[in-house]
């Protein structure tokens, strides 16, 4: 089967790009220096071409209803141009999916991990009865790219004219770049403000072309940045990805996504797991960050950097016990922090800030201490 390539691919080629596989899709890895592009994000600017991503729209005059009864995220909440986070649940309360969703006068627009939309709509068209509700995969109708930083405010607003000042994490709103008619969504996947910008498919060249102009950034300028970078930003702020660090076996109280669950909404499925567990006061694990220490490992150094793995178990320091306490699911190297870090898994016990745990990654163990997520917060823009 061919890989789905973005509108962008022959751009992302002509400047020298490194691409990397990702669900499917043939996407930037990097274009040349990912700590380069992670620090640019992370003091400026960068651009990311998220046309891979799932989108998926959902209209008809019963749609707010209708998703109401299903996802976790009050839904009746949600007035045009605002959105949020939510979760597809199944009735033990485990995660099916994890989505942001947006409101507009006439739709909802789910924007989700690429590679998961085909199953979000076999599971909703399985609740669809007699609703007039219209599900449709826009995923290849739409074009995506984020700005991500500090600058990225600036910058919309220069090359479209338009007042994002109050915009919320998840609201939305329609403008024009290049006289082409797009949304606009505030929504950080890096820790810092960020904004997604929808274009049609066919217009998405232009859109980035008018974003990447020297003019349009002021100072310092804006450069592309890959998944690469994409990835060590979001493991800094304590992000985490559908299908990488949460599957169907997460409940999203353990990931720390408290935000896409509605605790006052009436029934929806998998809400009597989540009231139980909201009464009770805690989850048995929870996510949490790991700092790996440096020159503990026996092997898999490089340049003095101890990589760790998805999979990887974690196991007390202070007992004597063969029995894992937790497990990696996202690594790698912080160029803020200029450390090692990992996010996972960890019993509740064990989760005090300073414990210190020992990793076992194939063929070596590694010393690394819990720390609080997120790693990295802007003072301006924690996460939410």
């Amino acid at each position: 089967m061919s890989m789905k390539r973005s509108p962008l691919y022959e751009i992302h080629k002509s400047i020298g790009v490194s691409f990397t596989e990702f669900n499917g899709w043939e996407i930037p890895a990097h274009y040349g220096d990912p700590e380069t592009e992670h620090l640019a994000v992370r003091s400026n600017a960068g651009m990311m071409d998220f046309t891979h991503r799932g989108k998926i729209r959902i209209s008809g005059k019963d749609r707010t209803k209708f998703l109401q009864n299903i996802l976790s995220q009050d839904i009746n909440k949600l007035t045009p141009g605002t959105g949020g986070h939510a979760a597809l649940l199944n009735t033990k309360g485990h995660m099916l999916a994890y989505m942001r969703i947006y409101s507009d006068e006439s739709a909802f627009l789910i924007d989700t991990e690429s590679g998961q939309s085909d199953k979000i709509i076999q599971i909703l068209n399985r609740y669809l009865f007699r609703e007039e509700v219209k599900i449709e995969d826009v995923t290849l109708k739409n074009g995506l790219i984020t700005v991500q930083g500090p600058h990225s405010r600036d910058i919309i607003s220069r090359i479209s004219g338009a007042d994002i000042n109050e915009m919320e994490e998840c609201s939305n709103i329609n403008l024009t770049i290049k006289d082409i008619n797009c949304r606009l969504v505030k929504a950080t996947y890096t820790g810092e403000e960020g904004y997604g910008i929808y274009t049609p498919w066919d217009s998405l060249q232009n859109v980035w072309e008018a974003v990447l102009m020297p003019s349009s950034s002021g100072a310092g300028g804006i450069i592309p940045a890959g998944h690469d970078a994409y990835n060590s930003l979001r493991i800094e702020a304590g992000i985490p990805v559908y299908s990488i660090d949460m599957d169907e076996d997460t409940i999203p109280i353990e990931a720390n996504l408290d935000n896409a669950i509605s605790y006052t909404k009436g029934c929806y499925i998998g809400q009597e797991t989540i009231a139980r567990i909201n009464f009770k006061g805690h989850v048995n694990r929870k996510l949490t960050g790991f700092t790996v220490h440096p020159g503990t490992g026996i092997n898999h150094v490089t340049e003095g950097r101890i990589i760790v793995h998805k999979g990887d178990r974690i196991y007390a320091v202070t007992e004597n016990t063969e029995n894992s306490i937790g497990i990696i699911t996202s690594a790698c190297f912080s160029p803020t922090l200029n450390d090692v870090i990992a996010i996972g898994y960890l019993r509740m016990k064990y989760c005090e800030p300073g414990t210190e745990v020992r990793i076992d990654s194939s063929s070596h163990q590694i010393s690394a201490v819990v720390t609080v997520i997120p790693f990295y917060t802007n003072k301006q823009n924690s996460h939410s």
